[in-house]
This record gives structure tokens, sequence and C-alpha cells, in this order.
């Protein structure tokens, strides 16, 4: 399977070599035209919307299937670095975001002790 950068070149290469040979078949359908008239000239552009049809067609799925690839790779890359920082930060004793949240739990549920032993012992004060 050839990597992205060879593909984009590979097809760039071939669109190339493809746009010269519309080029020189244009040339020599000018050509024939002079010598052969009209009628030659209205089968031509048949002919031309035909192959403009089926090469549009297939330059299509191959940008298709570039593009998927390319966004497929950058997913991988995205994937890659998001571990990578997870890695560096743990090394340095960031706490996850799961690690925060459970502590903001867990300081939450003692907050709630507090004040309730607070009001407990407020109530009890008025009462003796």
């Amino acid at each position: 399977m050839m990597d992205p950068v060879r593909r984009a070149r590979t097809l760039r290469d071939d669109l190339s070599e493809a746009g010269r040979d519309v080029w020189l078949a244009s040339l020599g359908a000018v050509a024939l035209i002079e010598k052969e008239g009209r009628t030659t000239f209205e089968m031509l552009v048949d002919k031309g919307k035909t192959l403009e049809t089926r090469e549009k067609g297939m330059l299509d799925r191959l940008l298709q299937d570039a593009t998927g690839q390319v966004k497929a790779l950058g997913k991988r890359m995205e994937s890659g670095l998001q571990q990578t920082s997870q890695m560096v930060l743990q090394r340095f004793g960031v706490p996850s975001h799961a690690e925060i949240n459970a502590l903001i739990t867990r300081v939450e549920q003692l907050t709630a002790k507090v004040e309730a032993m607070s009001r407990k012992e407020a109530a009890d004060d008025q009462e003796g």
C-alpha cells in the first residue's frame, strides 16, 4: 500500500500525463476537423463527453479514496499525540481528568459532611 504522499505524486503525474494526452488529442482533432469537416467534429464532441464523464468518475473515486486515507492518518496522528501528551503529563505528576473529577466528588462529599456536622453542632448549642 502506497503512503499518501507517494499516492498523491503518482496521481499528480498521471493527471499531468493525461492532460498532455488530451492536449495532443485536441491538436489531432483540430487537424482532422480541418480535413474531414463538421461530422467528425460532432463525433469527437460526443466521444469527448463520454470520456469526460468516465474519467471524472474515476478521478472523483481516487480523490475520495485519498481524502479518506488522509483523514484516517490525521486521526491516527491525533490519537498518538493525545496518548503521548497524557504520558508526559503523568510523568510530571499532573493528574488526569478522571482523577480531578474523583477529587472534586470527594471534596463535595467531605464538604457536605462538614456542613452537616456544623448544623448539628449549631443545633446542639441552641438546645443546650
